[in-house]
């Protein structure tokens, strides 16, 4: 296996520039999530790293190696893309064969190869199949075995669960983790799909129109969000983001803003803030509580009126609208106060240690340690 780096890369189409300056190292081993909405740029990130689009400007080194200029075919790396494109006339143990034979590799190992990864991928009863005859998520098995034949430095994935429905696409999820798990390989894939991203990864790269906006670990976007962009993006749902001030005494810091009045934890601002400054107000859907429910809570909160109630099972989200504008809170389905249903006067509150703040101009993180 192999690491992957990228120094300055950058790519233009004519004028348009849409991967602008990517700086980033995949360890040797790594499973790293490319993230972000469609156009920001992860495809092409993907497609240079497997020498299908060539490089504007930067560096590419696959273990080590400069690799621009160097034919895909040659970069030892694996693609499985969103479309299976399986052979139809061929069987499933013909369709993972095929590249080997092709490589002219003895007919001897090229069956030993085919058994273990079809054992590894449980097709070992399919191999007689036509693809015809195999459900979506054993075709996109039967794909992934394809490149693990070929026992490549690198495997890189092109959204491969986009077609597939949502329980198949939870339990490829957790066949793609398993299947890095056993090989160790260094792996490379693309998502649009955060909760994909999140789950998947041993880190993430998020791209928001061809910058990389925060390359971590899935709790570390989730904890700490480099900016609103990245607080938006990541969690289901999403962070509320809402328009407050700096308000207060130095030792006892809070946020203002119409229908809003949240505390902070003192030590928790930069020095030097100024009270009256314009921030941008975080909070997780999963860290808002019903004043006066189950949960602890302090502060004034955020007052609104409810306007829709989505239960989903053990758990609720209230759809929540005040002065700040609209609010989602996700809350236990016990914690509801009784009669409650739309249009009911509603109090939220937050633990101050839950709180995360942003710059109302630049969008970027505020904290004492950022």
């Amino acid at each position: 296996m192999a690491a992957v780096e990228l120094r300055g890369v950058r790519k233009r189409y004519g004028e348009v520039e849409v991967v602008r300056g990517v700086d980033l190292t995949i360890a040797d081993g790594e499973f790293l999530v490319l993230v972000g909405p469609s156009g920001c740029g992860k495809t092409t990130v993907l497609r240079m790293i497997a020498g299908l689009e060539e490089l504007s400007e930067g560096e590419l080194t696959i273990a080590g190696q400069d690799v621009r200029g160097v034919p895909p075919r040659d970069r030892d790396i694996a693609m499985v893309f969103q479309s299976y494109a399986l052979y139809p006339h061929m069987t499933v143990r013909e369709n993972l064969a095929f590249g080997l034979r092709v490589r002219k590799f003895p007919a001897e190992e090229i069956a030993a190869r085919v058994a273990e990864v079809a054992s590894v991928l449980e097709l070992a009863g399919l191999l007689d199949r036509l693809p015809k005859e195999l459900s979506g998520g054993q075709r996109q098995r039967v794909a992934m075995g394809r490149a693990m034949v070929r026992r490549p430095k690198a495997f890189l994935f092109d959204e491969p669960l986009s077609n597939l429905d949502a329980a198949l696409r939870s339990q490829m999820r957790v066949e793609i983790k398993r299947l890095h798990r056993e090989l160790g390989a260094t792996m490379v894939y693309v998502t649009h799909d955060q909760v994909e991203a999140m789950t998947l990864a041993d880190r993430i790269a998020l791209l928001h129109q061809g910058v990389l906006q925060q390359v971590g670990r899935p709790e570390d976007l989730y904890d700490r969000p480099a900016n609103t962009f990245v607080a938006g993006f990541i969690g289901s749902p999403a962070m509320n983001l809402l328009d407050g001030v700096l308000a207060g005494e130095p030792g006892a810091p809070a946020i203002r803003g119409p229908g809003l009045l949240v505390p902070l934890l003192p030590g928790s601002l930069p020095a030097g803030l100024e009270p009256g400054l314009r921030v941008r107000l975080g909070v997780r859907p999963n860290d808002l509580a019903i004043a006066d429910a189950r949960v602890a809570s302090s502060g004034d909160g955020f007052r609104g009126n409810l306007e829709v109630l989505e239960p989903l099972g053990w758990e609720v989200h209230l759809h929540v609208r005040g002065e700040f504008g609209p609010l989602v809170a996700r809350v236990e389905r016990r914690d509801l106060p009784a009669p409650f249903g739309p249009g009911s006067p509603v109090r939220l509150v937050v633990d101050p240690a839950k709180v995360h703040l942003f710059d109302a101009e630049t969008g970027k993180r505020i904290a004492a340690d950022a």
